[in-house]
Protein backbone atom coordinates (compact mmCIF):
# COMPACT_ATOMS: atom_id res chain seq x y z
CA UNK A 1 0.00 0.00 0.00
CA UNK A 2 3.02 2.29 0.16
CA UNK A 3 2.99 2.54 -3.66
CA UNK A 4 0.78 5.23 -5.18
CA UNK A 5 0.12 3.51 -8.49
CA UNK A 6 -2.59 0.81 -8.34
CA UNK A 7 -0.83 -0.94 -11.23
CA UNK A 8 2.40 -1.12 -9.23
CA UNK A 9 0.48 -2.35 -6.20
CA UNK A 10 -1.12 -5.11 -8.25
CA UNK A 11 2.20 -6.16 -9.81
CA UNK A 12 3.87 -6.49 -6.39
CA UNK A 13 0.87 -8.30 -4.93
CA UNK A 14 0.84 -10.78 -7.83
CA UNK A 15 4.59 -11.42 -7.75
CA UNK A 16 4.89 -11.82 -3.98
CA UNK A 17 1.85 -14.11 -3.93
CA UNK A 18 3.77 -16.38 -6.30
CA UNK A 19 6.54 -16.53 -3.73
CA UNK A 20 4.03 -17.31 -0.96
CA UNK A 21 2.55 -20.12 -3.08
CA UNK A 22 6.02 -21.61 -3.40
CA UNK A 23 6.67 -21.28 0.33
CA UNK A 24 3.37 -22.97 1.14
CA UNK A 25 3.94 -25.87 -1.25
CA UNK A 26 7.51 -26.42 -0.08
CA UNK A 27 6.82 -25.91 3.63
CA UNK A 28 9.20 -22.97 3.82
CA UNK A 29 8.74 -20.27 6.45
CA UNK A 30 9.16 -17.05 4.37
CA UNK A 31 11.20 -15.26 7.03
CA UNK A 32 13.72 -18.13 7.00
CA UNK A 33 14.39 -17.89 3.25
CA UNK A 34 17.97 -17.98 2.00
CA UNK A 35 19.62 -17.69 -1.40
CA UNK A 36 19.23 -21.43 -2.25
CA UNK A 37 15.49 -21.14 -1.67
CA UNK A 38 15.39 -18.30 -4.17
CA UNK A 39 17.24 -20.37 -6.75
CA UNK A 40 14.81 -23.27 -6.32
CA UNK A 41 11.89 -20.82 -6.52
CA UNK A 42 13.12 -19.67 -9.92
CA UNK A 43 13.07 -23.26 -11.19
CA UNK A 44 9.64 -23.83 -9.63
CA UNK A 45 8.26 -20.70 -11.26
CA UNK A 46 9.56 -21.75 -14.68
CA UNK A 47 8.08 -25.24 -14.39
CA UNK A 48 4.67 -24.30 -12.97
CA UNK A 49 3.87 -21.32 -15.21
CA UNK A 50 1.03 -21.90 -17.68
CA UNK A 51 3.25 -20.57 -20.44
CA UNK A 52 7.05 -20.34 -20.39
CA UNK A 53 7.74 -16.90 -18.88
CA UNK A 54 10.17 -14.54 -20.55
CA UNK A 55 13.46 -13.84 -18.74
CA UNK A 56 12.28 -10.27 -18.11
CA UNK A 57 9.17 -11.59 -16.34
CA UNK A 58 11.24 -13.92 -14.16
CA UNK A 59 13.60 -11.07 -13.29
CA UNK A 60 10.66 -8.82 -12.34
CA UNK A 61 9.20 -11.48 -10.03
CA UNK A 62 12.54 -12.01 -8.30
CA UNK A 63 13.07 -8.26 -8.00
CA UNK A 64 9.66 -7.86 -6.35
CA UNK A 65 10.38 -10.57 -3.78
CA UNK A 66 13.83 -9.16 -3.07
CA UNK A 67 12.33 -5.69 -2.67
CA UNK A 68 9.91 -7.10 -0.10
CA UNK A 69 12.79 -8.56 1.90
CA UNK A 70 14.59 -5.21 1.70
CA UNK A 71 11.47 -3.64 3.19
CA UNK A 72 11.38 -6.26 5.99
CA UNK A 73 15.06 -5.58 6.74
CA UNK A 74 14.46 -1.82 6.89
CA UNK A 75 11.50 -2.47 9.20
CA UNK A 76 13.84 -4.57 11.40
CA UNK A 77 11.70 -7.68 10.93
CA UNK A 78 14.70 -9.66 9.63
CA UNK A 79 18.45 -9.29 10.10
CA UNK A 80 19.33 -9.17 6.42
CA UNK A 81 17.93 -9.74 2.93
CA UNK A 82 19.41 -13.16 2.16
CA UNK A 83 17.21 -13.47 -0.92
CA UNK A 84 19.05 -10.64 -2.67
CA UNK A 85 21.80 -12.82 -4.15
CA UNK A 86 19.37 -15.19 -5.87
CA UNK A 87 20.50 -15.77 -9.43
CA UNK A 88 18.51 -13.72 -11.93
CA UNK A 89 18.25 -13.94 -15.71
CA UNK A 90 20.56 -11.60 -17.55
CA UNK A 91 18.47 -8.91 -19.19
CA UNK A 92 19.87 -6.53 -21.75
CA UNK A 93 18.83 -2.99 -20.89
CA UNK A 94 19.58 -1.88 -24.42
CA UNK A 95 17.17 -4.23 -26.15
CA UNK A 96 13.40 -4.71 -26.16
CA UNK A 97 11.35 -7.70 -27.28
CA UNK A 98 8.64 -5.32 -28.49
CA UNK A 99 8.67 -4.64 -32.22
CA UNK A 100 7.29 -1.37 -33.56
CA UNK A 101 4.77 -1.48 -36.39
CA UNK A 102 5.63 -0.28 -39.85
CA UNK A 103 3.87 2.82 -41.12
CA UNK A 104 1.70 0.63 -43.36
CA UNK A 105 0.71 -1.61 -40.46
CA UNK A 106 -0.02 1.42 -38.28
CA UNK A 107 -2.34 2.81 -40.94
CA UNK A 108 -4.02 -0.57 -41.28
CA UNK A 109 -4.63 -0.66 -37.54
CA UNK A 110 -6.20 2.81 -37.59
CA UNK A 111 -8.45 1.83 -40.49
CA UNK A 112 -9.52 -1.33 -38.68
CA UNK A 113 -10.29 0.61 -35.49
CA UNK A 114 -12.28 3.24 -37.39
CA UNK A 115 -14.23 0.55 -39.26
CA UNK A 116 -15.13 -1.45 -36.15
CA UNK A 117 -18.87 -2.15 -35.94
CA UNK A 118 -19.00 -3.16 -32.30
CA UNK A 119 -21.06 -1.41 -29.64
CA UNK A 120 -17.97 0.30 -28.27
CA UNK A 121 -16.43 1.09 -31.66
CA UNK A 122 -16.05 4.82 -30.91
CA UNK A 123 -14.21 4.05 -27.68
CA UNK A 124 -11.95 1.61 -29.52
CA UNK A 125 -11.11 4.12 -32.25
CA UNK A 126 -10.38 6.85 -29.69
CA UNK A 127 -8.12 4.61 -27.59
CA UNK A 128 -6.13 3.26 -30.54
CA UNK A 129 -5.54 6.76 -31.89
CA UNK A 130 -4.51 8.08 -28.49
CA UNK A 131 -1.99 5.27 -28.00
CA UNK A 132 -0.63 5.33 -31.53
CA UNK A 133 -0.72 9.04 -32.36
CA UNK A 134 0.24 10.45 -28.94
CA UNK A 135 2.29 7.57 -27.51
CA UNK A 136 0.82 7.57 -24.00
CA UNK A 137 1.00 4.46 -21.84
CA UNK A 138 -2.20 2.44 -21.64
CA UNK A 139 -2.25 3.01 -17.87
CA UNK A 140 -2.05 6.77 -18.47
CA UNK A 141 -4.97 6.55 -20.89
CA UNK A 142 -7.29 4.53 -18.62
CA UNK A 143 -6.37 6.61 -15.56
CA UNK A 144 -7.15 9.91 -17.31
CA UNK A 145 -10.31 11.85 -16.50
CA UNK A 146 -12.48 13.89 -18.85
CA UNK A 147 -11.43 16.99 -16.90
CA UNK A 148 -7.84 16.26 -17.97
CA UNK A 149 -8.76 17.39 -21.49
CA UNK A 150 -8.04 21.06 -22.02
CA UNK A 151 -6.67 23.85 -24.16
CA UNK A 152 -3.27 25.53 -24.17
CA UNK A 153 -2.21 28.28 -26.60
CA UNK A 154 -5.02 27.26 -28.93
CA UNK A 155 -4.17 23.55 -28.92
CA UNK A 156 -6.27 20.69 -27.56
CA UNK A 157 -4.35 18.94 -24.80
CA UNK A 158 -4.49 15.98 -22.45
CA UNK A 159 -2.84 16.00 -19.04
CA UNK A 160 -1.56 12.60 -17.91
CA UNK A 161 0.37 11.39 -14.91
CA UNK A 162 3.51 9.62 -16.11
CA UNK A 163 5.67 7.23 -14.12
CA UNK A 164 7.00 8.72 -10.92
CA UNK A 165 3.81 10.80 -10.63
CA UNK A 166 5.24 13.27 -13.13
CA UNK A 167 2.56 15.53 -14.69
CA UNK A 168 2.77 15.61 -18.46
CA UNK A 169 0.70 17.74 -20.84
CA UNK A 170 0.44 16.37 -24.37
CA UNK A 171 -0.85 18.12 -27.46
CA UNK A 172 -3.51 16.10 -29.27
CA UNK A 173 -3.43 15.70 -33.07
CA UNK A 174 -6.59 16.76 -34.91
CA UNK A 175 -7.49 13.15 -35.79
CA UNK A 176 -7.14 12.03 -32.18
CA UNK A 177 -9.24 14.96 -31.00
CA UNK A 178 -12.01 14.10 -33.48
CA UNK A 179 -12.05 10.47 -32.33
CA UNK A 180 -12.24 11.48 -28.66
CA UNK A 181 -14.96 14.06 -29.34
CA UNK A 182 -17.06 11.51 -31.24
CA UNK A 183 -16.73 8.99 -28.42
CA UNK A 184 -17.49 11.47 -25.64
CA UNK A 185 -20.41 12.99 -27.54
CA UNK A 186 -21.99 9.56 -27.85
CA UNK A 187 -21.43 8.93 -24.13
CA UNK A 188 -23.08 12.23 -23.29
CA UNK A 189 -26.06 11.37 -25.52
CA UNK A 190 -26.51 8.00 -23.84
CA UNK A 191 -26.30 9.57 -20.38
CA UNK A 192 -28.74 12.29 -21.36
CA UNK A 193 -26.43 15.21 -20.56
CA UNK A 194 -24.72 17.97 -22.49
CA UNK A 195 -21.15 17.20 -23.56
CA UNK A 196 -19.84 20.07 -21.43
CA UNK A 197 -21.48 18.47 -18.37
CA UNK A 198 -20.01 15.00 -18.91
CA UNK A 199 -17.73 13.89 -16.06
CA UNK A 200 -15.81 10.80 -15.03
CA UNK A 201 -13.07 8.66 -16.59
CA UNK A 202 -11.91 9.56 -20.08
CA UNK A 203 -12.47 5.92 -21.04
CA UNK A 204 -15.34 4.22 -19.23
CA UNK A 205 -17.42 1.05 -19.32
CA UNK A 206 -21.04 1.13 -20.44
CA UNK A 207 -22.01 1.61 -16.78
CA UNK A 208 -19.68 4.60 -16.42
CA UNK A 209 -17.04 2.85 -14.33
CA UNK A 210 -13.31 3.28 -15.08
CA UNK A 211 -12.14 1.02 -17.87
CA UNK A 212 -9.88 -1.80 -16.71
CA UNK A 213 -6.41 -1.80 -18.24
CA UNK A 214 -6.60 -5.51 -19.08
CA UNK A 215 -9.76 -4.89 -21.09
CA UNK A 216 -8.04 -2.08 -22.95
CA UNK A 217 -5.34 -4.57 -23.98
CA UNK A 218 -7.96 -6.75 -25.64
CA UNK A 219 -9.16 -4.10 -28.08
CA UNK A 220 -5.72 -3.11 -29.32
CA UNK A 221 -5.47 -5.68 -32.09
CA UNK A 222 -6.93 -6.00 -35.59
CA UNK A 223 -6.02 -5.61 -39.22
CA UNK A 224 -2.46 -6.99 -39.19
CA UNK A 225 -0.85 -10.38 -38.86
CA UNK A 226 1.36 -9.86 -35.82
CA UNK A 227 0.08 -9.54 -32.27
CA UNK A 228 -0.33 -5.92 -31.21
CA UNK A 229 0.01 -4.64 -27.66
CA UNK A 230 -0.38 -1.12 -26.27
CA UNK A 231 3.38 -0.98 -25.71
CA UNK A 232 3.95 -1.86 -29.37
CA UNK A 233 1.92 1.22 -30.28
CA UNK A 234 4.10 3.31 -27.98
CA UNK A 235 7.20 1.95 -29.70
CA UNK A 236 5.58 2.71 -33.04
CA UNK A 237 4.89 6.30 -32.02
CA UNK A 238 8.54 6.81 -31.08
CA UNK A 239 9.82 5.20 -34.28
CA UNK A 240 7.52 7.13 -36.61
CA UNK A 241 8.30 10.40 -34.81
CA UNK A 242 12.03 9.82 -35.26
CA UNK A 243 11.50 8.90 -38.90
CA UNK A 244 9.61 12.18 -39.41
CA UNK A 245 12.52 14.21 -38.05
CA UNK A 246 11.88 14.51 -34.29
CA UNK A 247 15.01 14.57 -32.13
CA UNK A 248 15.64 11.92 -29.51
CA UNK A 249 15.30 14.57 -26.81
CA UNK A 250 11.88 15.62 -28.12
CA UNK A 251 10.66 12.02 -28.16
CA UNK A 252 12.06 11.46 -24.66
CA UNK A 253 10.03 14.40 -23.34
CA UNK A 254 6.89 13.16 -25.14
CA UNK A 255 7.16 9.69 -23.64
CA UNK A 256 8.13 10.92 -20.18
CA UNK A 257 11.32 8.85 -20.04
CA UNK A 258 13.81 9.72 -17.31
CA UNK A 259 16.76 8.72 -19.53
CA UNK A 260 17.23 9.12 -23.26
CA UNK A 261 18.78 5.64 -23.37
CA UNK A 262 15.29 4.22 -22.76
CA UNK A 263 13.93 6.26 -25.66
CA UNK A 264 16.67 4.92 -27.93
CA UNK A 265 15.49 1.38 -27.21
CA UNK A 266 11.99 2.31 -28.36
CA UNK A 267 13.25 3.82 -31.62
CA UNK A 268 15.74 1.10 -32.44
CA UNK A 269 13.09 -1.63 -32.20
CA UNK A 270 11.53 -0.47 -35.46
CA UNK A 271 13.92 -1.64 -38.15
CA UNK A 272 15.67 -4.49 -36.33
CA UNK A 273 14.15 -7.10 -38.65
CA UNK A 274 14.61 -5.05 -41.82
CA UNK A 275 18.32 -4.59 -41.02
CA UNK A 276 18.94 -8.20 -39.97
CA UNK A 277 22.24 -9.05 -41.65
CA UNK A 278 21.00 -12.54 -42.55
CA UNK A 279 19.74 -10.90 -45.72
CA UNK A 280 23.30 -10.03 -46.68
CA UNK A 281 24.44 -13.62 -46.17
CA UNK A 282 21.63 -14.91 -48.39
CA UNK A 283 23.72 -14.05 -51.46
CA UNK A 284 25.43 -17.41 -50.91
CA UNK A 285 22.40 -19.01 -52.54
Amino acid sequence: MSYDSPHTQEAYRRNINRWFDFCEQSGLEPLQARKPHGDVFTRWFLETARRPPKPKTVAQVLASVSSWYDYLHEAEAIEANRFKKTKRPKISRKRSETIALTKADARALLRAADADHGRERLRTAALVRLLLQVGVRVSEAVDAQIDDLGFARGYRTLSVTAKGKKPLIRRLPVETTHALDAYLSERARLEGVELRDLRGPLFATSSGRPWDRSKAFEVVQAGIESKVTPNALRHTYASLAEEAGATMREIQLDLGHANVSTTEIYVHSRDRLEKDTSQLASVLE
